[in-house]
């Protein structure tokens, strides 16, 4: 054959071999795919090792077992004569995930350098029989040479903000494995919530494991340690190690409402039921916090068999240790030079202690601070810089992409064209995670959040893929198997559902808008103590009358996400426009110009478009009722969100006038709600008559703003913002 001739023939078997793998729906993509001629008759077969039954071998029993019925021979008979060769060899790959897998008509083989590789081999060959077979027995002829491009392929679920039973957390490692994900980062305590037994410290779970809701219900729950070890096993099965967090030194409310002398002010305290950073963290300066954790980490390292421990690390505020005694002693006894100095300090011996039982520390990348040893990894969430100084450092990293961010910011192509090396390409870029924090999301809208983009996602960690167009035709058969076992993905780049309420002026009413992310949504209503009148509409709904509206999104006869609920609330001056001195910031101005006098409360979310906001300044509006009206009471409602810069006015100051330009005093109304008390508060300044109603056709109302921040607020010298829902006048 001349030179000219063999190069044709290459690209001629090269272009059939990218032709084959475009056929088959293989996620992730394989590194080479050839396609032979032919299928395997599993009914034929019978399995062939000199290895002892491991858990690629037994899990491919039990999958064959599940999908065909089969129970497969470790003998040859007279039916069963096609072997199914596992063969554990070093010959194919210094990389221990490679793996080679050959199936012709009269025998599959299974060759890898260890039990690993064997196990993603066996997930490739379910995933032939479920997307690329029309027969349940034949499995079609292929020969496959594979191996991941990153070691650390990894999924962290947040199980503190919302809690999510056992069966969940095994259908969950169920598809990561499918997917070649072969980490479980475990969020297993925070603020909100105390996740995991600890036998030493009851409270962590009596206690810590459960918030009380607005509505008076507990939300919670917790992983027994029986429960731990069996979830440990179960994902040890599917060939992937968990790895527990334990946080510290902060987001540990629900900790210190559990033993309150733990924290530096020793104050009793509730397990929060909203977000955000909060002050109140370990104490470093008292032994006896050093004690605790090392003795709950003791008990998780007997749970966890792995060799990685993650500790977080991240937002930690410094303004409780900044005037704790012991933790201002501490500092000067160890010539540490300031609070940054202390986090340091205590991150430093808790790695030590973690250290000296075998284990390697996961931080993320606020552990840099202060300095850190080679040999702790390094999560960044921060961007690049924090990847740049790492790196630099000499310590490993894994990269970071939240699948928390909603799927119309973060769509699938986006996941899909991700790249953990495409700022540094560096060894020590061990892979990425993608983390899903659970402030807003629950066991209805999991999936929505979760798939396909965990589907790009996998096959960004192992080998990228041919092609985006290439990757969303393989797709398409894994949303038919998906829907069959009752898995309900969300859209590629549109959010599940965008639901705002406004209101008309005009014809006094207020519509509800929802937009679907999935064309087989609906959403379904009705107003507090009225649900025997449950509707349904697609997307618009007009209403006439104020009340507590609840709504919830369904898809295929499933609940697919929270219940939402709108309270509109009758009062005298809905439909009045307001003439505001200052305006209301951008973006927190409410659709439309009746943003105070549409009768429209806004929720906890400061977020949720129903909110006004001024920020460093008072809050002025006239409303001109365009005649003498009469009334007897007059309110209103603002938020407190300290962590967030949302504090109270000082006072709001009531007026009225006949003719809108002279003023009289009617009240001024003050608070007596703490300024560093960081729950969430809503509060009405309201002002009720004593004695006879008051007639005016002009009212004003002035919220002074608070001004800047003081010296113990993490944004010390900002401006403070004042957030108003609603005059409330009757």
């Amino acid at each position: 054959m001349s030179h000219t001739t063999f190069i044709s023939f290459f690209i001629w078997c090269l272009a059939l071999t990218v032709q084959a793998q475009s056929g088959y729906s293989l996620i992730p993509e394989p590194v080479h795919l050839e396609v032979n001629q032919g299928s395997f008759n599993l009914q034929e077969a019978y399995i062939k090792t000199n290895e002892q039954e491991n858990k690629s071998i037994a899990f491919f029993r039990g999958k064959i077992r599940e999908i065909t019925g089969l129970d497969l021979s470790d003998h040859p008979s007279e039916n069963r004569k096609l072997p199914i060769e596992f063969i554990l060899s070093d010959d194919i790959s210094t990389n221990p995930e490679s793996y080679h897998l050959e199936i012709t008509p009269k025998k599959i083989t299974i060759e890898s350098p260890s039990v690993s590789g064997q196990f993603w081999a066996v997930q490739t060959l379910r995933q032939l029989m479920l997307f690329n077979s029309n027969d349940k027995f034949e499995i079609p002829c292929v020969r496959i040479t594979d191996e991941p491009k990153y070691s650390w392929r990894s999924n962290m679920l947040d199980v503190c903000r919302h809690f999510f039973p056992v069966d969940t957390i095994k259908r969950h490692l169920d598809m990561l494995s499918l997917y070649k994900i072969n980490t479980f980062h475990w969020h297993l305590t925070e603020d909100q919530g105390w996740r995991i037994e600890i036998k030493k410290y009851p409270l962590l779970t009596q206690i810590g494991a459960w918030r009380k809701k607005p509505d008076g219900s507990l939300h919670g729950g917790f992983y027994t340690q029986e429960e731990i070890r069996d979830i440990v096993r179960y994902a040890a099965d599917r060939n992937i190690e968990v790895i527990p967090e334990i946080e510290l030194p902060g987001h540990c409310r629900a900790a210190l409402a559990a033993y309150p002398h733990l924290g530096c002010t020793k104050e009793k305290m509730e397990v929060p039921d909203y977000y955000g950073v909060f002050q109140d963290v370990y104490c470093a300066g008292q032994e006896e916090t050093y004690g605790f954790l090392e003795n709950v980490l003791t008990e998780v390292i007997n749970l966890f068999p792995g060799k990685y421990i993650h500790i977080g690390g991240d937002e930690v505020p410094k303004a409780r240790w900044s005037e704790c005694p012991a933790c201002q002693r501490r500092i000067r006894t160890n010539g540490l030079s300031d609070e940054h100095g202390l986090q340091s300090y205590f991150i430093s011996r808790i790695h030590r202690f973690l250290k000296s039982k075998g284990k390697v520390m996961i931080g993320w990348d606020e552990i840099l601070e202060g300095g850190m040893d080679q040999d702790a990894i390094i999560e960044v969430w921060r961007g690049q810089e924090k990847a740049s100084e790492a790196l630099a450092k000499g310590n490993k990293i894994i990269q970071t992409l939240y699948f928390d961010s909603k799927p119309a910011t973060l769509t699938m192509e986006k996941t899909w064209h991700y790249d953990p090396s495409e700022v540094h390409d560096h060894e020590n870029i061990l892979g990425a995670e993608c983390p899903l924090w659970t402030e807003w999301v629950n066991s209805q809208n999991l999936d929505y959040m979760m798939y396909p983009r965990l589907q790009a996602f996998a096959e960004v960690l192992w080998s990228r893929g041919e092609s985006y167009a290439a990757f969303r035709k393989r797709l398409q058969a894994h949303y038919e198997w998906m829907e069959a076992n009752g898995i309900l993905y969300g859209a590629e780049d549109k959010n599940l559902l965008q639901c705002g309420i406004s209101f008309d002026p005009v014809r006094k009413n207020w519509n509800i808008q929802a937009d679907f992310g999935m064309p087989d949504m609906e959403m379904r209503y009705f107003y507090e103590g009225r649900q025997e009148d449950q509707a349904a509409f697609k997307s618009r709904i007009s209403l006439t009358k104020p009340g507590k509206i609840h709504l919830k999104p369904f898809r295929k006869g499933r609940e697919a996400g929270s219940t939402l609920i709108y309270h509109i609330e009758e009062h005298l001056a809905i439909g009045i426009q307001p003439e505001y001195k200052n305006a209301p910031h951008a973006p927190y101005n409410k659709p439309g110009s009746y943003g105070l006098t549409d009768g429209i409360r806004g929720s906890m979310d400061f977020r949720d478009g129903n909110w006004l906001a001024w920020q460093g300044e008072d809050l002025d509006v006239m409303l001109d009722f365009g005649k003498e009206t009469t009334f007897s009471s007059i309110s209103l409602r603002c938020m407190q969100q300290t962590q967030s810069w949302i504090l109270l006015p000082s006072e709001v100051g009531y007026l009225f006038s006949t003719d809108g330009k002279d003023w009289q005093a009617l009240a001024v109304v003050g608070h007596n709600k703490e300024d560093r008390n960081y729950d969430h508060i809503f509060h009405d300044f309201e002002y009720t008559s004593s004695g006879l109603p008051v007639k005016a056709r002009y009212i004003r109302v002035v919220a002074k703003n608070y001004g800047l921040l003081p010296e113990w607020h993490l944004g010390n010298g900002g401006k403070a913002w004042i957030f108003a829902d609603e005059v409330i006048i009757k």
